[in-house]
């Protein structure tokens, strides 16, 4: 008896030491990863936090010898998150649905005068899954981007344009999609959009550090953005959208910020969990295949896991990791400024969900 209690618990005492030791070789494992990329992919800098359930996991920056002889990189150094900020706009919508102000199946023009006539028939749902066929809202030829004054100039220009498909019938993305659903929630609220995101989301999670700037220079801790080549530090001239371009675009942020916001969407504190779990399910389109969209976040699964997130420029990537229930989500926030070889942030998240313990 006292052989069989003794092996018991050397086994006990020997698995606590495992997961020790796992906890323990995540955090050497990130490390190493963020090391790794630099010298693969050549990323001037790079920021990682992994949360599991608001606790923190892992969290670091990490700056390649050219980007040290030139820039400072600290934990909270605003990094651009371009089309991150296209969540933001996501909850809002679904926040709204939840209220009862908007219907997803209900077409954008119940809510928006003056959008185009063949857009007449186009439900929320289809914007918010870039599942609507519109084209894209700006010009763009190889020195600049050109954009109309305002948003109601914006529609009326469009007129002109066809869609490419049906509704419903496959997945484009499109700034345009994200331009209607602003006007949409300005429409229902009253409300200024990016004022319409700081009431709701910005000051109820304390996110002081996510800023819309569009001139960034001017602000010290933000991080720029770089191509690298032979060596060098090529910079990239952020595009200087316009003002009713936010629903898409133009925020900086620091990783706390856009983890506590994606730690209080799954924590159902922006939309309850019973809903969110509706809502993060793939948008099926009319033949019955599904997109890769799920109210406006990237989906996917990865063996027990779904996924939902969404994209930054290409460079940068956040995460919400869970088996069935959003009670044991983790969160991954990983922002990068460049690199010599276009790795698509997806490629680089992945390689940070392989080397985490789950």
């Amino acid at each position: 008896m006292f052989r069989i209690i003794t092996q018991v618990t050397l086994c006990f005492f020997a698995l606590s030491g495992c997961n020790f030791l796992d906890e323990q070789s995540d955090t050497q494992k990130l490390k190493g990863l963020l090391a790794q990329h630099a010298q693969k992919h050549q990323i001037p800098a790079q920021g990682l936090l992994v949360l599991h359930q608001d606790k923190e996991v892992f969290k670091d920056v990490y700056s390649s010898e050219l980007f040290k002889k030139e820039h400072a990189l600290n934990k909270d150094s605003l990094f651009p998150i371009y089309s991150i900020s296209k969540l933001f706009a996501s909850i809002l919508i679904l926040q709204f649905v939840e209220e009862q102000k908007i219907a997803l199946d209900s077409p954008a023009s119940m809510y928006v005068k003056g959008l185009p006539i063949g857009w007449q028939n186009i439900p929320v749902s289809a914007f918010l899954n870039h599942a609507s066929g519109v084209p894209e809202y700006f010009e763009r030829d190889v020195k600049q981007f050109t954009f109309a004054p305002n948003k109601q100039e914006t529609f009326e220009r469009l007129k002109a344009k066809p869609v490419h498909f049906a509704p419903a019938t496959k997945i484009r993305y499109t700034q345009t999609n994200y331009l209607v659903l602003a006007a949409i929630l300005e429409s229902v609220s009253g409300v200024n959009y990016e004022k319409l995101v700081e009431q709701r989301i910005l000051t109820p999670l304390g996110m002081n550090s996510t800023l819309r700037l569009q001139l960034s220079e001017r602000y010290p801790n933000v991080v720029k953005t770089y191509h690298v080549k032979a060596g060098k530090l090529i910079e990239f001239k952020p595009i200087q959208w316009p003002d009713y371009s936010a629903a898409h675009g133009g925020y900086y942020s620091n990783l706390d910020d856009i983890g506590r916001f994606l730690s209080a969407v799954a924590a159902g504190k922006l939309i309850s969990q019973t809903q969110l779990q509706k809502y993060f399910q793939p948008y099926r389109l009319r033949d019955g295949n599904i997109g890769y969209f799920a109210s406006g976040w990237d989906y996917g699964r990865n063996w027990q896991f779904q996924e939902l997130g969404h994209d930054g420029g290409t460079l940068s990537r956040v995460r919400i990791l869970f088996k069935d229930k959003l009670d044991d989500a983790y969160i991954i926030v990983y922002f990068t400024n460049g690199n010599s070889d276009g790795v698509w942030s997806r490629v680089l998240v992945d390689a940070v969900q392989s080397s985490l313990s789950l």
